[in-house]
């Protein structure tokens, strides 16, 4: 069935070449990195118990947008808004990077990410009313999603899915998460690790190994060591022998596994070719 519906050059239409580059930054309101930021935030002035929780339910989306990317892989839309040729030279890199355009297009990546992320911080965040918070953030995912078929990097039946499979994962880790509220950080953070593991496995049926999904099943682990040593324990981790790990080595060893995602994920999205041209 083609997912093509005419809507890329309905999109495009609308919006002049020119603004290509701030299609391109708007586009950033769903991306992983941007969602990382906007958690840091919330762990450090709302609450750390709500930042886990959208944590875990979010490596548990990217998973499943992963998996569904890789065994597919339905190809993307060939009708990119702008050529990155034709954008000044110091502008091409930024672009670039801002406009993931290459690997399997279905579902979009972006609109899932989005819809996981605003949507729970409309159900978690006390501002305003609840449905003011709802408002906006379907506003914010709705314009996500445009930026992706604007851009000729999604159709429109990729971001469809790509928000309605984020709905269906609220739903389901919402239900369990409800069941057990005193351990609502521990149940999110263990969807998102079976998850990342079902993803790792799934591809590497079809793919070789990606550093990506390497990442995902990692930055799980991370978030759970993250939860269990600093905010359970204050960066203490008892031993069964006498004593406990010093604080000093859990930092290095948090300070090396974060380092070291953080250049496997460089390397993966292939960053220091896109700075360096």
């Amino acid at each position: 069935m083609s997912r093509d519906l005419g809507t890329v050059d309905l999109f495009q239409s609308f919006v002049p070449d020119s603004l290509a580059m701030v299609v391109a930054h708007l586009t950033q309101l769903g991306a992983l990195w941007f969602a990382g930021l906007l958690l840091i935030g919330v762990y450090l002035v709302h609450d750390r118990e709500d930042a886990m929780v959208i944590g875990g339910i979010l490596v548990a989306g990217t998973s499943i947008w992963r998996a569904i990317k890789e065994v597919y892989r339905l190809p993307r839309p060939d009708e990119p808004m702008v050529a990155v040729e034709s954008l000044p030279a110091l502008l091409q890199p930024a672009f670039q990077y801002a406009v993931v355009n290459t690997g399997p297009g279905f579902p979009s990546g972006h609109a899932m990410t989005g819809t996981v992320v605003y949507f729970l911080l409309a159900e978690y965040l006390p501002v305003s009313t609840r449905r003011r918070r709802y408002a906006v953030a379907v506003g914010i995912v709705a314009l996500v999603g445009a930026t992706r078929i604007t851009l000729g990097v999604h159709y429109l039946v990729d971001v469809i899915a790509g928000a309605v499979f984020a709905q269906a994962l609220i739903l389901v880790a919402s239900r369990l998460i409800r069941r057990y509220p005193d351990r609502r950080v521990m149940v999110a953070i263990s969807i998102g690790l079976c998850l990342a593991a079902i993803n790792l496995l799934a591809n590497l049926l079809v793919n070789p190994i990606n550093p990506k999904d390497v990442i995902v099943v990692t930055a799980s682990l991370t978030v759970l060591g993250w939860w269990v040593v600093v905010v359970r324990h204050g960066w203490s981790l008892p031993t069964h022998q006498s004593g406990s790990i010093p604080r000093t080595a859990l930092k290095a060893t948090f300070g090396g596994v974060i380092a070291a995602q953080i250049v496997l994920g460089l390397v993966a999205f292939n960053v220091p070719a896109i700075v360096l041209g």
